[in-house]
């Protein structure tokens, strides 16, 4: 595959990262990325690949991206029981959520995650799968990573990443800035990995 670092150089990368906030310790997040980097960074590769937006900063946008929307590498599912999923999204217009319980149906799940009844059809419908009859295909990491792909692709995040810009490549996806000392540890960690190779110029954060 086209990315020149390895998945286990990546897993190394981002376990290296330490937050003191978080309840999951380091030595467990370090071993839980051996695990699911291998597995699922070759299925997002190939996604971006096939969605022809591959280069190698669009590469470490996405690693980054995965690692803050996940931590685990790994897609999720958004936490929250029925209530708590209701007062955010029920009856929510915007989100397409017109039906009882589509609040919770319709949570976030994914690599990247999509939300709400719109999200779930136009993806599916994208990608050929049904995922507004079944939400938690999203959870499946090859259906992850085609969803990811196509939401890069939507979004022109890709080519925010080869203009390092890293603060709108950020906020494309979350709307704002949430996790960022996590994602710039990735893309400046990442980045002086593949220095010595002709990526581009020196990391900027806007």
């Amino acid at each position: 595959m086209p990315f020149p670092l390895t998945p286990e150089r990546i897993a190394e990368i981002l376990g290296s990262y330490v937050d003191p906030k978080e309840k999951i310790g380091d030595r467990q997040v370090q071993g839980i990325l051996r695990a699911n980097v291998p597995a699922n960074w070759p299925r997002i590769e190939a996604a971006l690949v096939a969605r022809g937006i591959y280069s190698d900063l669009a590469a470490v946008a996405t690693i980054a991206t995965v690692s803050v929307e996940t931590l685990t590498f790994a897609p999720v599912k958004e936490r929250g029981g029925p209530a708590y999923l209701a007062d955010l999204y029920e009856g929510r217009k915007d989100l397409g959520n017109t039906a009882v319980g589509d609040g919770a149906r319709f949570r976030g799940r994914g690599f990247v995650q999509i939300t709400g009844r719109w999200d779930y059809t136009h993806f599916g419908q994208e990608l050929g799968r049904d995922l507004a009859e079944n939400p938690d295909l999203a959870l499946d990491p090859q259906v992850a990573a085609e969803i990811l792909a196509l939401y890069f692709h939507e979004r022109a995040i890709p080519s925010y990443a080869d203009a390092e810009n890293w603060q709108m490549v950020r906020r494309r996806v979350n709307g704002g800035l949430n996790g960022w000392p996590r994602f710039m540890d990735a893309i400046t960690k990442l980045t002086a990995a593949l220095r010595p190779l002709p990526i581009g110029s020196s990391v900027k954060s806007s």
